[in-house]
């Protein structure tokens, strides 16, 4: 979970094109790791297909998950998905579905010397269950990342992160009002974060486009004072003084304010 004061920078890295570190979703890369990545949860949650899974780990696999704990090496791993596949009934439907969230997929190469030696892959998914009707219904929507390594020419996960679970009744689609142009004026201008250092405010076309040094995103209003992303799960709100102008620019998260950047 980002429970961070650098929510601000974390939350816009891979947005836009001025995020040179992240393959476009076009390259050879990002299309074999998307396939990659595919193939691996149809294997476990449709197929119990633990050859697969096992030729898509390397021995020493480590997998971190923030509810289940640490998980050290790929035949403990797939231990427990071994047993409960023994026993399950390959007429029935699969218990349990896992959907990646539409354009949510990213990936980062890794080089050395010049050379592709792996690559991180980075992402959004959500999972649905059956239940005592045997009807699927909504679980948890969570973050993954995986950190590929090309060993003899494969592509291999060593290292898996799970973590951010949250139930998905919890997360409320925003859905963007309209505000005036003389309020989106009064919000333009420079802020400054500790953690971010300068970010300028600009209208743009009935939103608001946020740039700092390395990266823009574009803020939709939710309310007259508070917008937010479609990218990320971040609203910022602009706070007014007593003397009527806005003096500062809040970051929230989960409800709780993570940052704070103050008007110049």
């Amino acid at each position: 979970m980002y429970q961070t004061k650098n929510i601000l920078a974390l939350a816009l890295i891979g947005m836009t094109a001025m995020t040179n570190a992240q393959v476009a979703e076009d390259t050879e890369l990002y299309k074999t790791l998307k396939s990659k990545d595919s193939l691996l949860f149809d294997a476990a949650f449709n197929r119990c297909d633990i050859d697969t899974m096992e030729s898509l780990f390397t021995e020493d696999f480590e997998f971190y998950h923030d509810r289940g704990g640490f998980t050290d090496g790929r035949e403990e791993f797939l231990k427990p998905t071994r047993e409960n596949c023994e026993k399950r009934d390959s007429s029935a439907p699969p218990y349990s579905k896992r959907i990646l969230i539409d354009g949510s997929l990213e990936v980062y190469p890794l080089h050395k010397d010049g050379k592709l030696y792996g690559a991180i892959q980075h992402g959004v998914h959500r999972f649905e269950f059956l239940n005592d009707k045997n009807e699927y219904q909504k679980g948890d929507i969570a973050k993954f990342t995986h950190v590929w390594m090309l060993v003899d020419g494969v592509w291999k996960i060593k290292r898996e992160l799970s973590y951010d679970h949250h139930l998905m009744e919890s997360v409320e689609p925003n859905e963007a009002i309209t505000v005036s142009e003389e309020i989106l004026d009064t919000y333009e201008g420079n802020y400054t974060s500790v953690q971010v250092g300068t970010v300028q405010i600009k209208k743009d076309n009935g939103t608001l486009l946020l740039v700092t040094e390395k990266m823009q995103a574009t803020l939709f209003a939710k309310t007259a004072d508070t917008f937010f992303m479609k990218e990320r799960p971040v609203q910022f709100k602009f706070i007014v003084s007593d003397n009527g102008g806005v003096e500062k620019m809040q970051i929230i998260e989960n409800d709780k304010v993570v940052d704070e950047a103050q008007r110049e």
